[in-house]
C-alpha cells in the first residue's frame, strides 16, 4: 500500500458548531487527481463516512484505489479520530441531526460539487440515510457497507455504552494493563456515552431507508455478527431496487479485511449505474479523456519545472495551503498524539497533550498580564521546554513571538527590544545578573512592561535536577533572588512558573488568521546587520508541510528529532518544531550546544537514538572527524538534513559511512521560512548520478526558482551563473520595520520583485532543475577580469587528501589592496606545506583565483 493518509490530512474549522458560537475543528482526508483542469466544485467526488468508533483512516484502501479518477474525501466525525470532541457542557449531543449538520458544513467548506457519491460504513449508514432525507438531490449514488436498520448491540456492549463517562474513562486507562489495546484509538468516554444515548441506541432507520430513491449498493460481511442478522438484511430490502453483495471471509470491518473485493464491487456498481451499453462506453471514453488531460497537464508542468520529474513518487507537486494558525495545528497534534512524548529534556518528558495544556496556561497568564493581540513578546531562550511552551503560549494569546538566540549579546538584545517594540522579554535565568541593571535604566528597554526569567533546572528529571543543582545552578548564575524583590522594580520581573500557575488548561478565546504575522526571526547577518523577518502562520505552516511531504518515509508518532539547532532561528522553528508538530515527533532538546565539546551531543545520540538530525555543515565536519565517533551509535540517524552552506563531497561521504543513513543537503534562508531546496530521498545510485559539489537539490513542492543575470536580471541559460530567485508560499512579504527602520524598507525594495525573493546567492541550475550554490553574491571578487568565488577555491583544497578543513576569505589591507587568504586544517597524521598546496591548486584554478597566502593550522 502506497497511500499515506497523513500526507492528505488537513483540518477544517467549522464555525458556530459548538455552544457560544465556537468553531469545531474537523480532521479530513482529501486526495485526488493533482492536475485536473476542473475546479473543486466540478470534480467527480466520493465522500466516505465511518461508523461509530471509527475514523477516516479506515478508508485508506478505498482512497488509494479511487483517488486516480475521483476526488476522495473521508471525514473524522465529531468526537472521532483527530476531530474535536466537545462535551455536553459545550452543548454537544452527538445526535444524528447534529452529526449530519457537521457533515453538511464540512462539505460546503470543501466545495464539494452539488452531486457526489456517498460511501458509508456501519452507523455511517444512519447518517447517510438522514443526509439523503435532508438533501435528496445531492447524492448520485450510495454505497452502504456493514450497516443495519437498527444498531442493537450485545448485552455486555450495551452495558458498557451506558457506563457513566467518568467510570468509562477510568476503565479506558485500565484497559492496556489487561491486554485491551483498542482503548488507545476509541473515542473519549463522554463521546461514547452521548452518542449511544442520543443516536445509536434510539435509531430506527426504517422510514429513512424506504424513502431513498438514490441508486444504492449494500455490501455485507459474511461473518459480521456485531449486530443482529435480520437488521443487516433488512437494509437492502427496505431501499427500493438496492443491490446487495455479501463478501466472503469478512466480518464487520469488511472494507479493511477484504479491500480488493470491496473495491471491485464498488467499481462494478458505479460502472453499471447507466442502463445502456452506449452510456457505459461514453463514461469510459470520458474517463480516458480525463486521464489524457491529466497526463498532458502533468507533462506541461514538468516542461515548465523540469525538477518535478525527479520527485519521490509520494511527494506531490502541489500542497494544500494550511487554513489554520499554528496553535490550532498544535491542538490537532495534541489530540492525535496525546500520549506521545513531545519533548525529552535531561531525564524528563512532556507529552503533546501536556505541552498543549501548558501552552494554554501560559497564554492565559499572558492575557492576565494584559498582553494584547498583535503585541510583541521577545524570546531569548536556549532549547528548553519553556521555549516551546512560551512560543505556543504567545501565539495562543494572539501576540507575535520575536525570536532571538539565547547567546545574543546584551547590546544586540537591547537594540532588538527597541526595534521590535517588545512589551515583554522572556529570557534564561542565568542572564539575570547581566541584564537587571540595563533593563531598568537603558532607554531601549523602556517599552518592556514585564521580564520573565526561565530556569534550566525547572523541567529536568529528578536525577539531573539534583546533579545540576549541586554542580551548576548557583555556580553558573542560574539562581534568582527569592521573589526577585531586590529593588523597587521587582514587579516588572516574574518567574516563568508564576505565569503558568495563573493559567488554565483550555485554549483562550483568541481568533487568528493564517495570514497574520506569527513570528519575527532575525537573519544571520553574514554580510551585514541582521534584519527582522516577519513570517505569517501560513508561511511557517506551509514550509513545514513542504518538508513533511519531502520526507514521505517519516513515521508519524514514531520519529525522534535531535534538537541541536536553536529553536530561535527559522531553521529550528520549521525544521524541528513545526515539522515535529506535523509528525507528532519527539524533540530531544539540547540547550548547551554553544560549547566547544561534542560530548553532550554524542552522548545524547547514544542514549536517545534519534532518527532525524537537522544540522549545519560545520557540525557534520566536526562529527565526521571526531575521534572514536562510531562508538556512539550514529546508525540510528536515518536522515540528516544539512543546511547553511554547501558541503564538500568528501565530508558527506564520510558522514554517511559513519551513520549508514542518508545525508540530505538543503538550502534555505530566513526570508523563506526557511526551506527552499533539498536533495530528493532517492536510492544511492540515483543520488550519485546527480550529486556533485555545491549541489543542494530541487525546489520543494509549490516552489519556483530561476537564475537571473547578475547585471541585467534576465534569466540565464541552464548551467549559467547568476543570482538565485525563489517564489512560493513560504516566502515572506517584507522585512519588519515598524515604519521606522529605513534599512529594512530599503532591503525589502532590493530583494522582493513581484513575489520573487532575490536570495543574494550566486547559483546555477542544470537542465534537470538541480540547483548548485556557488557562493554569496557579496563574497564575489573580480580579479584579472574574472569572477572569483572563495567557495570554489575551498572545494579545490578539500580534494587534497591531507586537507580536513579549508576556509578562504578576501579582505583589503591598510592600503586598500584586496588579498585572498586561505586557512587550512590538516587531517591527523598528515603533512604538507603551503608551497605544495599552492602548486596543487594552480593546476585546477585560474591564476587570478589563487590565494595570496595559505596558513596551515
Amino acid at each position: 500500500m502506497t497511500f499515506n493518509a497523513d500526507l492528505h490530512r488537513s483540518t477544517l474549522k467549522l464555525e458556530n458548531r459548538v455552544a457560544n458560537g465556537k468553531a469545531l475543528e474537523m480532521s479530513v482526508l482529501d486526495a485526488g487527481p493533482q492536475f485536473a483542469r476542473t475546479t473543486q466544485d466540478q470534480q467527480p467526488t466520493m465522500v466516505f463516512l465511518h461508523g461509530f468508533g471509527g475514523r477516516a483512516a479506515y478508508w485508506e484502501y478505498q482512497l488509494e484505489q479511487f483517488q486516480q479518477d475521483y476526488r476522495v474525501i473521508a471525514l473524522d466525525l465529531r468526537g472521532h479520530g483527530y476531530s474535536d470532541a466537545p462535551t455536553e457542557a459545550d452543548g454537544a449531543q452527538y445526535s444524528v441531526p447534529e452529526l449530519v449538520d457537521d457533515i453538511a458544513a464540512a462539505l460546503a467548506q470543501l466545495q464539494v460539487p452539488q452531486q457526489f457519491i456517498l460511501v458509508c460504513h456501519s452507523f455511517g449508514g444512519a447518517l447517510a440515510s438522514y443526509f439523503i432525507k435532508q438533501f435528496p438531490e445531492r447524492v448520485s449514488a450510495l454505497i452502504i457497507i456493514a450497516s443495519a436498520v437498527r444498531f442493537r448491540l450485545r448485552p455486555l456492549a450495551r452495558a458498557l455504552m451506558k457506563t457513566p463517562p467518568l467510570l468509562m474513562a477510568w476503565l479506558a486507562k485500565l484497559a492496556p494493563y489487561v491486554g485491551v489495546k483498542a482503548a488507545h484509538v476509541y473515542p473519549l468516554s463522554h463521546v461514547v456515552f452521548l452518542q449511544n444515548k442520543n443516536a445509536l441506541s434510539s435509531w430506527d432507520g426504517t422510514a429513512y431507508l424506504r424513502a431513498i430513491q438514490t441508486p444504492t449498493l449494500v455490501i455485507l460481511g459474511q461473518r459480521d455478527i456485531l449486530f443482529d442478522q435480520p437488521a443487516y438484511k433488512e437494509v437492502a430490502r427496505l431501499i427500493p431496487d438496492a443491490e446487495e453483495i455479501v463478501i466472503p471471509v469478512s466480518a464487520h470491518q469488511v472494507m479493511v479485511e477484504r479491500p480488493d473485493a470491496v473495491n471491485r464491487a464498488i467499481e462494478r456498481f458505479l460502472l453499471n449505474l447507466s442502463d445502456s451499453v452506449e452510456q457505459i462506453a461514453q463514461r469510459n471514453a470520458i474517463k480516458i479523456e480525463r486521464q489524457k488531460e491529466l497526463r498532458a497537464a502533468r507533462k506541461q508542468l514538468e516542461l515548465e519545472r523540469p525538477w518535478l520529474k525527479h520527485y519521490d513518487p509520494r511527494t506531490p507537486y502541489h500542497i494544500k495551503m494550511p487554513t489554520l494558525s499554528l496553535p490550532r495545528l498544535l491542538e490537532a497534534t495534541a489530540r492525535r498524539f496525546a500520549k506521545t512524548t513531545a519533548l525529552s529534556y535531561y531525564g524528563a518528558k512532556l507529552s503533546w497533550r501536556e505541552l498543549d495544556q501548558q501552552a494554554n496556561r501560559f497564554a492565559h497568564g499572558l492575557i492576565r498580564m494584559r498582553i494584547k493581540p498583535g503585541e510583541r513578546v521577545m524570546l531569548a531562550l536556549p532549547n528548553m521546554p519553556q521555549t516551546m511552551i512560551a512560543y505556543f503560549g504567545v501565539l495562543k494569546a494572539g501576540a507575535i513571538a520575536v525570536m532571538t538566540d539565547a547567546a545574543t549579546s546584551k547590546e544586540d538584545l537591547l537594540t532588538r527590544i527597541e526595534e521590535a517594540q517588545a512589551v515583554m522579554l522572556i529570557v534564561a535565568s542565568n542572564r539575570y545578573q547581566e541584564l537587571k541593571q540595563d533593563l531598568r535604566t537603558d532607554v531601549r528597554a523602556a517599552g518592556l512592561r514585564r521580564v520573565v526569567f526561565a530556569a534550566l533546572i525547572d523541567y529536568m528529571g529528578w536525577r539531573e535536577k539534583c546533579r545540576f543543582g549541586l554542580l551548576h545552578h548557583l555556580q553558573d548564575g542560574h539562581g534568582l533572588p527569592w521573589l526577585l524583590q531586590d529593588s523597587q522594580y521587582h514587579k516588572r520581573y516574574s518567574r516563568f512558573n508564576q505565569i503558568l500557575g495563573s493559567g488554565r488548561n483550555f485554549p483562550p478565546d483568541v481568533s487568528q488568521h493564517v495570514e497574520d504575522v506569527a513570528v519575527i526571526v532575525y537573519t544571520f547577518g553574514a554580510t551585514g546587520t541582521p534584519l527582522p523577518v516577519p513570517l505569517s502562520h501560513q508561511n511557517l505552516a506551509a514550509n513545514a508541510l513542504q518538508l513533511r511531504h519531502w520526507l514521505p518515509e517519516s513515521r508519524p508518532g514514531d520519529e525522534r528529532f535531535l534538537a541541536q539547532q536553536p529553536l530561535s532561528t527559522a531553521y529550528g522553528l520549521t525544521g524541528l518544531l513545526h515539522l515535529g508538530v506535523y509528525l507528532g515527533a519527539t524533540l530531544i532538546l539540547l540547550p548547551h550546544m554553544h560549547n566547544a565539546t561534542l560530548e553532550p551531543l554524542l552522548k545524547s545520540i547514544k542514549k536517545m537514538r534519534p532518527t532525524y538530525f537537522p544540522t549545519t555543515p560545520q557540525m557534520v565536519r566536526r562529527i565526521a572527524y571526531s575521534p572514536g565517533v562510531r562508538q556512539y551509535g550514529l546508525a540510528s540517524i536515518r536522515v540528516c538534513a544539512v543546511s547553511g552552506s554547501p558541503l564538500p563531497l568528501e565530508i558527506r561521504e564520510e558522514f554517511e559511512k559513519i551513520t549508514r543513513g542518508r545525508l540530505v543537503e538543503a538550502y534555505g534562508l530566513a526570508e523563506a521560512s526557511p526551506a527552499v531546496l533539498a536533495m530528493p530521498l532517492l536510492s544511492w545510485s540515483v543520488r550519485q548520478q546527480w550529486q556533485q559539489s555545491g549541489m543542494v537539490g530541487l525546489p520543494l513542492s509549490d516552489t519556483e526558482v530561476k537564475i537571473v543575470d547578475l547585471d541585467t536580471n534576465a534569466i540565464v541559460a541552464p548551467d549559467g551563473l547568476g543570482e538565485l530567485w525563489v517564489r512560493g508560499p513560504q516566502v515572506f512579504a517584507g522585512y519588519d520595520d515598524n515604519g521606522r527602520l529605513l534599512r529594512s524598507r530599503t532591503a525589502s525594495d532590493q530583494r522582493l520583485h513581484d513575489g520573487w525573493l532575490a536570495t543574494g546567492d550566486v547559483a546555477s541550475m542544470d537542465e534537470e532543475g538541480f540547483v548548485s550554490i556557488i557562493d554569496r553574491k557579496d563574497n564575489m571578487l573580480i580579479r584579472g577580469g574574472i569572477r572569483v568565488f572563495p567557495r570554489q577555491i575551498e572545494d579545490v583544497f578539500f580534494e587534497h587528501p591531507a586537507v580536513a578543513l579549508a576556509e578562504v576569505k578576501w579582505a583589503p589591507d591598510e592600503e586598500g589592496v584586496i588579498h585572498l587568504r586561505a586557512r587550512i586544517m590538516l587531517h591527523r597524521n598528515m603533512r604538507t606545506d603551503a608551497e605544495e598546496l599552492l602548486k596543487y591548486a594552480s593546476k585546477r584554478l585560474h591564476a587570478s583565483a589563487l590565494p595570496d597566502s595559505i596558513a596551515i593550522e
